[in-house]
């Protein structure tokens, strides 16, 4: 009787255990994506977001295009992502990838030596010469980088603290 009784507990905990973790399930697909699509799709240039696991961590995949205000879009996502951390995915072609990579010199720098204006100067003057727009803001924990070359635009996120909250983008 006993066994019978215990066997008979032990189904019941499993099929609430089961009942529980796939209300658990449907609630993240469901409300926790769709809150995050529609409060992010809000921001001008912000296509879709979605958490996705990525080697066993979760991260925040955003979908841009034609964004502009990276720093006010960055704010508000990091308030969406709920310490996730955040990846924008651009429309970066080969020659926004080069410039960004020759640029990588004067922000690091500027951000090791604290020369913000000297690097922002720098980084302008190579961007005019490759003939691409530049949108470059700063705030006490990032700088935001916009490339912009007809179609083509590179969003790159550097963190000035190594905060975590911003990973580095790609090319959709």
């Amino acid at each position: 009787m006993t066994n019978h009784r215990i066997l008979i507990i032990s189904l019941a905990g499993f099929l609430i255990f089961g009942l529980l973790l796939g209300g658990k399930v449907v609630y993240q697909k469901k409300w926790v994506d769709v809150s995050i699509l529609s409060q992010s799709q809000q921001i001008p240039g912000v296509v879709s977001a979605k958490l996705e696991d990525n080697n066993s961590l979760k991260e925040m995949v955003v979908v841009t295009d034609q964004l502009t205000n990276l720093r006010q879009a960055s704010i508000t996502l990091i308030k969406v992502a709920n310490n996730v951390p955040i990846r924008f995915v651009d429309h970066r072609n080969d020659s926004l990838e080069k410039l960004f990579g020759q640029i990588q010199f004067a922000l690091q720098e500027g951000i090791a030596r604290g020369n913000f204006t000297e690097m922002a100067q720098n980084v302008r003057i190579q961007a005019e010469k490759e003939g691409v727009q530049l949108e470059l803001e700063m705030d006490s924990d990032a700088i935001y980088v916009i490339l912009n070359q007809g179609q083509a635009q590179l969003i790159e996120v550097i963190e000035r603290n190594g905060q975590g909250q911003f990973l580095s983008s790609e090319k959709e």
